[in-house]
């Protein structure tokens, strides 16, 4: 459409007067009636109405949040897709039409060519509800009549509600407007302890101040200044929690220059000073990664708020709000919000993604993944939420449990070698001491491949060395007495045999000799934490002493 169109009531005026209007679908969608896996290129103007619930739409490669009481316009030419796997009970009305602007007029002749622009795009906070309910609700009963009035009214219903989209553009919020206002947010989260201004904020995203506070509100839930004193406090925490600085120096860290001014704001967002606060029992956690989830668990605390990809029900179905990897970030704040969690525990590889998006809710504590094993993690997690003791329990536990395993198995298997893989698309990955490796290296204490163990001898033991790349043809390097194939499906199995059985080293591997081959179900063994290791242990004793697994050959 020209730029000469403005929203201004003349402009709109002339818009609709150059324009026909068609509609050529509208959709009642609910919960579970709409399945959209592909991110599809839209040929008509399309209008999501959102009547109830929540769910997420794909746009441009940009993940927004649906929700009640808003109205997303989207043009032709865009990509998009709604999901619908975790969607809280979203219901909506999809309305595609049409628009033809006039490109020629004579006497005698008019002239319409389709247009594939519109003044407004975006995502529309709706004020007048209740009346756009009605309106497109008139519009989708009526829509199969074959009465031409009726059919000339659907036109008039849809000028309606496109001059209520117009007169509530003050409110829509464009793709551009979205990524300039999270360029702001994260020049907050940079930039927290040094002075920042609304004013400031404001420039950066290209928007007035006023505007761009109430656009904040509607994103984040609170004012810039409620976020970046989040942001500031919660850092405050991780450092009482994680060093032994002063508090004046935690103070000057996060942006204060007055420590008593900073212990005097702490105290009133959290009802305790800062020395008192590091003397509270912290059992309200939220955890972003199911292995932390699992830490948790095993020592006696269930996650406010958790991920639970993959985790057993026994865990997953104990937490209240669960996270879920499929889920957006919005999603994932918004579950956080209601959790209130005293702390958010996560791996390093999406602290700065957790920063960036949840910082202001609770701080976030990252817990050194590589650098430590599993019984480093399980006693610094416990330190944090004073659980030292069920700490050293489990682990006592697990050793007698290792001990009993491998009695059970006999020191005729126990000092047989051992490889275990997964397939890639370029070969395998051989696993080392920790992880997949955890159970039958050190639990079991069974032998890896001599090349295996001179890349696990250059670390500590269960830290660094995850797996080593292989071609199928080097598996002839990583000989060993059992071969352990860490597979996802039926079909990743089959096409990794393949591989390797048309390797000249497959039918030489000892393991492959003996008719000691075996499947393991990857998502079993995966989680490297405490409850998943003593469920893996007793699945390798089974296996091992020939009561379970699933032989190969």
């Amino acid at each position: 459409m020209s730029k000469d169109i403005h929203n201004t009531e003349a402009a709109i005026e002339t818009l609709f007067q150059q324009t026909l209007l068609e509609v050529s679908t509208i959709e009642y969608l609910d919960n579970g009636s709409y399945q959209c896996e592909e991110v599809d290129e839209l040929h008509h103007h399309v209008l999501l109405f959102i009547v109830g619930g929540s769910g997420e739409i794909m746009l441009n490669d940009q993940m927004l949040q649906l929700s009640s009481k808003h109205a997303l316009l989207l043009l032709p030419g865009m990509k998009a897709a709604i999901s619908s796997k975790h969607s809280s009970k979203l219901r909506l009305y999809r309305v595609a039409f049409e628009l033809f602007r006039q490109s020629e007029s004579t006497t005698l002749y008019r002239g319409y060519e389709k247009e594939r622009s519109f003044p407004i795009q975006g995502q529309i906070a709706i004020h007048q509800h209740a009346l756009l309910y009605r309106l497109i609700k008139l519009l989708y009963d009526n829509h199969h009549s074959l009465d031409v009035a009726m059919q000339l009214q659907q036109s008039i219903y849809m000028y309606a509600i496109l001059r209520m989209l117009l007169k509530e553009a003050q409110t829509v919020v464009s793709i551009d407007t979205w990524n300039a206002f999270e360029k702001s947010v994260r020049y907050m989260q940079d930039a927290y302890h040094t002075d920042i201004t609304l004013d400031k904020l404001a420039d950066l995203a290209g928007l007035n101040p006023s505007y761009y506070s109430t656009l904040f509100k509607q994103k984040m839930d609170k004012s810039p200044i409620e976020y970046l004193t989040g942001l500031r406090m919660n850092r405050a925490k991780e450092l009482l929690l994680l060093s032994q600085d002063k508090i004046r120096n935690v103070a000057r860290e996060v942006g204060y220059k007055d420590e008593f001014y900073f212990s005097r704001r702490f105290k009133a967002q959290y009802g305790v000073a800062p020395s008192v606060y590091l003397k509270h029992h912290h059992s309200n956690v939220a955890s972003l990664s199911y292995a932390c989830t699992d830490h948790l668990y095993t020592l006696g605390i269930v996650p406010y708020a958790a991920r639970i990809d993959k985790g057993p029900n026994t865990i997953t179905d104990r937490v209240p709000e669960p996270l879920e990897s499929s889920q957006s970030w919005d999603i994932w704040r918004q579950k956080l919000i209601r959790a209130k969690p005293d702390m958010i525990m996560c791996k390093e590889n999406i602290s700065l993604q957790a920063r960036t998006n949840i910082g202001d809710i609770a701080p976030i504590i990252v817990i050194p993944w590589m650098q430590k094993d599993i019984f480093h993690h399980l006693q610094e997690i416990a330190q944090l939420v004073d659980k030292e003791q069920a700490a050293r329990a489990w682990r006592e536990r697990h050793e007698q449990r290792a001990e009993l395993a491998r009695k059970k198995i006999g020191g005729a298997i126990s000092s047989k070698s051992v490889a275990i893989c997964t397939f890639t698309s370029n070969g395998l990955r051989i696993y080392g001491a920790r992880n997949m490796g955890h159970v039958f290296y050190r639990s079991l204490q069974m032998r890896p491949p001599e090349k295996l163990k001179r890349q696990i001898d250059k670390h500590d033991i269960g830290t660094g060395l995850v797996w080593v790349a292989a071609s199928a043809e080097e598996i002839g390097d990583y000989e060993a007495d059992y071969l352990l194939l860490v597979v996802k499906s039926e079909q990743e199995a089959r096409a990794g045999m393949k591989r390797l059985q048309a390797t000249e080293a497959w039918l030489r591997y000892p393991a492959v000799q003996a008719g000691r081959v075996f499947f393991m179900n990857f998502n079993q063994w995966l989680i490297y934490a405490p409850d998943s290791i003593d469920r893996q242990l007793e699945e390798a004793v089974a296996l091992l002493a020939g009561s379970g697994g699933r032989p190969l050959i």
